[in-house]
């Protein structure tokens, strides 16, 4: 059996060493490949059995090249970059890790939050151009009298609003795919999107990446929004149409952003627009990242392809459990 990470370099200085052991240790090649193109891709894995992606995509025609793939792994949460369909109808089984790092991205998800409503980031730069003035920036309120709101209620907003619930904010979210109870559950009151948009003074973004919520946050729905409303978005960075919120922040229709992710990725330009946005924070893609995280990561790797090639059964991770056949 042969494993194959295809894009290592992706993730610098991540510790593949974890999966590395424990598939070694369960009779597997593992090769950590830094693929770059699609032929680069077919010439580390052409013969694998198990793939691991962190940012590479994986097309239908990409697959008829990988004839031995018999599962897909993605290492982190969102699966968009995988032709699902294709891979289900090849019989191969697509696993993602749903909940590596739920605690990591909730709390990066509050930190946004807390720094915006309290100026932390905003202050500070303040102070090292000599300025020294409590009240600089964008004017705040305490977070109780604030209505956050949760665009998408999957595991990590879910932890997010346990969290929410000690600053006795409230908490209203979006999810169409949930009853009712669901949210209740968690002391969250169920809203529409447009009611979303209406009443939050927060909204911070945990919808996957579909064809549905590509753009859901554009500059019709921000134009919905309270004046002055705060965007946080640790999902998926095309969630947000990047070019509406950069004329959002510059008008002050929206009041402050923290962005993890960006729809256009690496942001290294440093001379784009969107860098002279003082009432923006923006992160690379860091939300995930936790010592415990990586450990946890590494090794749902490795067992995700321990579980299909070995136990020959479909992981609970799998995307397409319900509707894929495995190949024999």
């Amino acid at each position: 059996m042969k494993y194959v990470c295809l894009d290592s370099h992706t993730l610098p200085g991540a510790d593949y060493g974890i999966e590395k052991r424990i598939l070694e240790e369960n009779g597997f090649e593992c090769v950590i490949a830094e693929c770059r193109t699609d032929d680069e891709i077919v010439s580390a894995a052409a013969d694998a059995d198990a793939i691991g992606l962190i940012y590479s995509k994986i097309s239908a025609e990409l697959m008829d090249r990988l004839p031995q793939c018999k599962v897909l792994i993605r290492y982190g949460i969102g699966f968009d970059s995988i032709d699902i369909p294709a891979a289900t109808e090849r019989g191969i089984v697509v696993c993602n890790l749903p909940d590596y790092c739920l605690k990591d991205v909730s709390t990066h998800a509050l930190a946004l939050i807390l720094d915006i409503c309290r100026k932390t980031t905003y202050l500070d730069k303040s102070v090292r151009r000599g300025e020294w003035s409590g009240n600089a920036g964008w004017r705040i309120n305490r977070i109780d009298n604030l209505t956050i709101g949760l665009a998408g209620f999957g595991n990590i907003a879910r932890q997010l609003a346990k969290y929410l619930g000690g600053f006795d904010c409230k908490v209203i979210a979006y999810d169409p795919y949930l009853p009712e109870e669901v949210f209740r559950n968690f002391g969250v009151t169920p809203v529409s999107f447009d009611e979303l948009c209406a009443q939050a003074d927060v909204i911070s973004v945990h919808t996957p990446l579909t064809t549905d919520t590509r753009h859901l946050i554009n500059k019709d729905s921000i134009a919905k929004m309270k004046d002055g409303v705060i965007i946080v978005n640790t999902s998926r960075g095309p969630v947000i149409s990047q070019d509406d919120i950069v004329e959002a922040l510059k008008s002050g229709k929206v009041k402050a952003a923290g962005l993890d992710v960006n729809e256009r990725e690496p942001l290294t330009d440093l001379d784009d627009e969107i860098y002279k946005l003082d009432n923006l924070i923006i992160n690379p893609h860091s939300a995930y990242n936790s010592v415990e995280a990586e450990i946890e990561q590494h090794e749902k790797v490795a067992q995700s392809a321990i579980d299909v090639l070995i136990n020959k059964i479909i992981p609970y991770n799998a995307v397409n459990k319900k509707t894929v056949k495995m190949k024999v």
